[in-house]
């Protein structure tokens, strides 16, 4: 209809553009052919909302380089409400990570599920086999506002955090854990990558907390862009492979340190035995 002098979309067009434009999207993508990665030429721009860039992005860039070498990666570290923002106006093609939204334009896959650990440095003087809830709530720890659930879990049973300070996200938490005789409570792949490197031990928290559970998330109008398709599932497959790598299966009674040390008694005692049986 006509206003203020030029054609404007009426009530009714603006109604139906949105299921419209779908159809034709589905009708284009009937037509076209088989998607071909290694013939893709295209920046794709992926928020990381957490620590998954620390497992994900480099084995990502490296099957991007041998499937579509074509391809370029833009990963930047941003926080839900950023990413929010830009998935909304297609600044952004893909979320990883926890999102609280209830816009129901966006669409979501569950990507990782991981739970919570303990870490400790490896000579911390107040620890010793276990670490056990008074022991947990007596000792300083380093707040993670990103991990609130935590302090929620631990509500229920009337136990609270003795914080001795705040970190804004998660990547510097393993080296003050590891020059402090501080405790965090954090994502346990996130805990694997740098035990060692941090020289941390390892622990099951001593009280049921739910499991961690990140999201790709992306806009509904992405739904018909075959490029966009085969990244999502690139993502997935590619996290799924490397986790297995990352983490092997535990038995959820036990402390990850528990488990090591338990092994190593298992392991010396038959050596002894294989030198004295030798030297008789």
């Amino acid at each position: 209809h006509h206003a203020n002098g030029s054609m404007q979309p009426s009530a009714r067009a603006l109604e139906i553009i949105e299921p419209i434009s779908k159809a034709l999207e589905q009708i284009a993508g009937t037509f076209q052919s088989t998607f071909d990665p290694a013939s893709l030429h295209r920046t794709f721009r992926i928020g990381f909302l957490d620590y998954p860039a620390a497992f994900l992005l480099p084995a990502l860039m490296l099957r991007l380089r041998h499937d579509a070498p074509g391809a370029q990666l833009i990963a930047d570290h941003m926080s839900s409400e950023t990413a929010e923002r830009l998935l909304e106006t297609l600044d952004l093609d893909f979320a990883i990570g926890v999102m609280p939204t209830t816009n129901s334009s966006y669409v979501r896959e569950t990507n990782t599920i991981d739970r919570f650990v303990v870490i400790a440095r490896q000579q911390h003087p107040d620890i010793s086999k276990r670490l056990t809830l008074a022991k947990y709530a007596k000792l300083g720890h380093i707040r993670i506002p990103l991990y609130g659930a935590i302090d929620a879990a631990l509500s229920k049973r009337g136990v609270s955090r003795n914080f001795s300070v705040a970190a804004e996200n998660v990547w510097n938490v393993p080296f003050l854990v590891a020059r402090s005789n501080l405790l965090a409570t954090i994502p346990e792949v996130f805990a694997s990558i740098f035990g060692r490197v941090c020289q941390l031990r390892i622990f099951r928290p001593p009280f049921e907390i739910s499991p961690y559970k990140i999201d790709l998330v992306w806009h509904e109008r992405a739904q018909g862009d075959q490029a966009h398709a085969w990244l999502r599932q690139t993502i997935q497959t590619t996290s799924k492979d490397i986790r297995g790598d990352l983490i092997p299966p535990v038995g959820g009674d036990f402390a990850l340190e528990q488990r090591r040390a338990s092994k190593q008694g298992r392991e010396r005692p038959r050596a002894r035995q294989g030198r004295q049986g030798r030297q008789g």
